[in-house]
């Protein structure tokens, strides 16, 4: 009976070994060959609430080029992209992360810029110098190999929310988009104000709330003045880049 048990324990043991190193035959050392290279579209932003759906900046890369040693594998792994910011060029140990897709570029919104500013604490309202760089992730061992650090000098902004209780307000209309998109308002801490700047069409629009026909603005007036509850289509004559401002406390609007 012992003699028995020894076998299978000899045998179980061969198993084992065997497995294990089958495993560390196909071990695979992933290497770059060649690792990121990274530049912006601008080194200077400065962001405001009021744009915060916009662009604020475009990072692009060159691809990370990937060796493989191993005996069998030779599938090369998947490879997704980070955005990383940080204070200091060498000081990448708790970045800001901004998703970068498996692509090699990423335009940043204002608002996604923003938060990534906050999370590294910048101070609002003040030009500061920061970094950025591109991390490729690869494969499910998630290997990492990183680019240059590119600098950049960002003023970032508190974000300001409404009062509570306050509709979400638009703009609908063909000198936006068209009757059946509607454009958001951000409201405005400094003036009191539901705004936006962007750039729209000749044509018509009108302010309304929660997407809804139901409470609805319009004026009589085309270049800033008294709203009115289902008044008329506010016309735009020129297309170019204005900056409308919805005021609810004194039921006026403008136009610049």
């Amino acid at each position: 009976m012992k003699n028995w048990l020894t076998q299978v324990a000899a045998t179980v043991f061969a198993v084992a070994t065997l497995a294990s190193c089958e495993k560390d035959e196909t071990k695979v050392t992933v290497t770059p060959s060649a690792t990121p290279t990274l530049t912006s579209s601008s080194n200077t932003v400065v962001l405001t609430q009021a744009n915060s759906s916009q662009n604020a900046i475009t990072y692009t890369w060159t691809p990370v080029q990937l060796s493989l040693s191993g005996t069998s594998y030779t599938k090369t792994p998947a490879v997704t992209y980070q955005l990383q910011l940080s204070k200091t060029a060498d000081g990448f140990g708790y970045p800001a992360i901004i998703d970068g897709g498996s692509g090699t570029t990423k335009t940043v919104t204002v608002g996604d810029l923003n938060t990534a500013l906050t999370t590294l604490g910048v101070t609002a309202g003040t030009a500061t110098p920061v970094y950025a760089r591109v991390a490729a992730v690869a494969g499910t061992d998630a290997h990492t190999f990183v680019s240059n650090a590119v600098a950049l000098t960002a003023t970032s902004y508190t974000v300001c929310l409404p009062p509570a209780g306050s509709n979400t307000w638009s703009i609908i209309g063909t000198a936006g988009v068209d009757w059946n998109t509607d454009i958001p308002l951000t409201y405005n801490c400094t003036t009191n104000t539901f705004d936006v700047t962007r750039t729209m069409n000749a044509g018509e629009f009108k302010f309304r709330a929660n997407n809804a026909w139901t409470l609805n603005y319009g004026s009589s007036s085309n270049t800033g003045g008294a709203i009115v509850a289902n008044g008329s289509n506010i016309a735009v004559a020129t297309a170019g880049v204005k900056t409308i401002k919805l005021n609810l406390n004194t039921m006026t609007y403008s136009i610049q």
